[in-house]
């Protein structure tokens, strides 16, 4: 009992210090258990995101908190977890957020931080570096982690990094999409006589980028296309007059981009002060599902722009539980979701459903009901979410949307969600 109290009253401090979420209860009796049955309290769950420098970290929150909400409130939806109120019989989650900036370093620090605090689950990390960071925190408490949106393949190769026992991905990764993209490319060659052989892409230089640069060299031959330029820039770089000159001179028919909201707003400035114009610009996840992308597209006019997305506001009329979602995130934000948004949307609604899946807060029952089941997720296209041994979401969560007229509109593959057929420059 000594011991326990030393503990209880660390753990007071922490919160005193850190001045994040609510103060436990001081007694015994409404204290969580060692044994992870869970108090009359919040369950609390943590969420490391790149809340400074940017407004993408604020979407990725405002869709964390929508989702809080979903769980913890009756809605009138035909969705169970959204009809009930809270989790294991009716007690409600309590997001408790940190902010790693967009620093790997800092996401260790944070993460560390909160489970110290005692979350029961942690999401995040947006940035496939920090995400990275925050799993390797994790894995050395033993606590599970849901990760959004981060889409770099190392995070689920099963070789890379040893979390795995612990780590859960939603997103599509860079080496899906890398085959979904050239699939898409294929589509438009052999439908609309696009003409594309020759392919580029243009990279940050960072995890995501690495890695989205090493799946498109992987797939590119493989796809039947001539790779003739791969450009890799700095993410301190605010200009990329030179980087698009390359891209250009190389006489790529195709490129395929790995950038977040800022770099790719200037490189398709830059594309346009060149007027270059290829068939297609295939972006990876960042900056093409930013909705302020949308407004750069169509001040430029160009329609070149595609990529990945797990949603788009044109499908709210085929997913009507989306749709609702859509609404409560607009109200808060005022803008639509975006793929990334509902990602994260999605991770704190999956480790919800993992905990009451357990019947417990204890991590490892958590860990494996996160592997051990199929997870609902009327929010997607998919209609469904399951991790793989690795922890990668095994249901392809995404399609090929392009900025039509300023729409994000479904234009691959060819089935009942497809909402437009592609422009192409030619």
């Amino acid at each position: 009992m000594k011991k326990f109290l030393v503990l209880l009253l660390a753990l007071m401090l922490v919160f005193a210090f850190a001045a994040c979420g609510n103060e436990p209860a001081a007694d015994e009796e409404t204290a969580p258990e060692e044994s992870g049955e869970v108090s009359g309290d919040a369950i609390q769950i943590g969420a490391v995101l790149p809340l400074t420098g940017s407004s993408t970290g604020e979407y990725l929150k405002a869709a964390m908190e929508v989702a809080e909400d979903i769980i913890n409130n009756s809605h009138d939806l035909d969705w169970d977890l959204a009809k009930n109120e809270g989790i294991l019989g009716g007690q409600p989650i309590e997001l408790v957020f940190a902010d790693h900036q967009a620093s790997a370093d800092l996401a260790t620090t944070e993460a560390a931080k909160l489970l110290d605090q005692g979350v029961v689950a942690i999401t995040g990390a947006y940035n496939s570096g920090c995400s990275a960071s925050v799993a390797t925190q994790a894995l050395e408490y033993g606590i599970p982690m849901v990760c959004g949106s981060s889409s770099s393949a190392s995070l689920t190769d099963g070789t890379t990094y040893a979390f795995k026992s612990i780590f859960n991905r939603v997103a599509a990764n860079d080496e899906q999409e890398s085959q979904e993209f050239f699939a898409y490319l294929q589509y438009l060659n052999d439908t609309y006589d696009a003409g594309i052989k020759k392919v580029a892409i243009a990279w940050i230089n960072n995890s995501y980028g690495i890695h989205a640069n090493e799946m498109f060299e992987k797939y590119a031959a493989e796809y039947g296309f001539e790779e003739v330029a791969s450009v890799s820039y700095e993410s301190t770089a605010t200009s990329f007059d030179t980087e698009a000159a390359q891209i250009k001179e190389s006489g790529a028919d195709a490129v395929f981009q790995a950038s977040y909201i800022g770099d790719l707003t200037l490189f398709a400035q830059a594309y346009s002060s060149l007027e270059y114009n290829p068939v297609a610009i295939v972006c990876y996840c960042g900056g093409f599902q930013d909705a302020s992308f949308a407004n750069v597209a169509t001040d430029l006019g160009v329609d070149t722009y595609a990529g990945g997305q797990a949603c788009t506001a044109q499908l709210s009329d085929k997913l009507p539980i989306f749709a609702y979602i859509n609404d409560l995130y607009k109200a808060k934000t005022g803008q639509d979701i975006d793929g990334p948004a509902l990602e994260e949307f999605a991770s704190v609604i999956i480790a919800a459903q993992a905990i009451d899946a357990a019947g417990s807060t204890d991590s490892a029952a958590v860990n494996e009901a996160l592997k051990a089941n199929e997870f609902e997720a009327p929010y997607l296209i998919t209609q469904k979410v399951h991790f793989d041994e690795n922890g990668q979401n095994d249901i392809m969560p995404a399609v090929v949307t392009q900025l039509i007229a300023g729409k994000y509109e479904v234009v691959y593959p060819i089935d009942e969600y497809t909402t437009s057929d592609p422009v192409l420059n030619k």
